[in-house]
């Protein structure tokens, strides 16, 4: 019952009680009775305040587990879809190194099917572009626990951190290496499950392209570059699995 309710209730009670002892002419009585009267209403109050309190702290507490249980999903979808491009980061980090090693001032033959996928693990940008909606609410606040909070300011580190590894990579490939694969390389070819494409009708110099000083530089900026996402990828994917391990077992202990 809320004080407001109490007072309400209570208040006529007492009313008709002190006027009768006022008519009775009994003053030791009165005093006795008005302390004792004060003294309901004070634990009424406590009582009322105690009520509304725990009111607004469940409250609280069942706005936050909702917050929980709809993050938890969020980061449950975020763990599928990077799980899915961990596997084409990997992809690109084993055949850019390949191709990074193959190119020499007197390359070895390799068949034209081997340079159309390594080719297309260079032009291939696979990116995990996470659901941050709820990772960024201000209902965060609600959760009182520091630790997943500082849990989820890690992901975020890592997740900004691998998102700028990818930019880099992008534009080092956008601006620099694009210009000599369009010159010496027939994009039609490129081979891949993911791509079904008629081979080029010009021809393509293979030993022109593996055996240049400066797609040696850029692959091998590539390399490098795809192994950093690829590490970063895995980093995050982690930071996932240990943010759905603390949320699931903040729900448990909550519920």
């Amino acid at each position: 019952m809320r004080w407001h309710q109490y007072r309400l209730t209570m208040i006529p009670f007492f009313r008709k009680i002190r006027k009768k002892m006022a008519d009775d002419n009994r003053p030791l009585k009165y005093a006795r009775y008005a302390i004792g009267e004060i003294l309901l209403v004070v634990i009424g109050i406590l009582i009322a305040l105690q009520i509304n309190n725990w009111n607004e702290e469940n409250k609280k507490r069942n706005e936050a587990n909702e917050y929980l249980t709809n993050l938890l999903r969020e980061i449950k979808i975020n763990h599928e879809d990077l799980k899915r491009n961990i596997a084409h980061h990997k992809f690109v980090s084993i055949k850019t190194t390949e191709l990074s090693d193959l190119i020499s001032p007197n390359p070895k033959e390799i068949s034209s099917n081997k340079l159309d996928t390594l080719m297309f693990a260079v032009m291939f940008y696979p990116e995990f572009t996470a659901l941050t909606t709820l990772m960024t609410s201000d209902k965060l606040e609600l959760v009182n626990d520091y630790e997943l909070k500082n849990d989820i300011a890690n992901w975020k580190l890592h997740y900004e951190e691998y998102r700028y590894d990818l930019k880099i990579s992008y534009d080092q490939y956008l601006n620099h290496t694009y210009k000599f694969v369009s010159e010496n390389y027939q994009i039609k070819n490129i081979k891949t499950a993911r791509i079904e494409s008629d081979k080029s009708l010009f021809t393509v110099d293979m030993r022109s392209i593996l055996s240049s000083p400066v797609f040696e530089n850029q692959i091998k900026l590539r390399s490098l570059n795809a192994k950093f996402i690829y590490q970063e990828a895995l980093k995050v994917y982690e930071l996932q699995e240990n943010l759905i391990k603390s949320v699931e077992l903040k729900l448990q202990n909550d519920n």
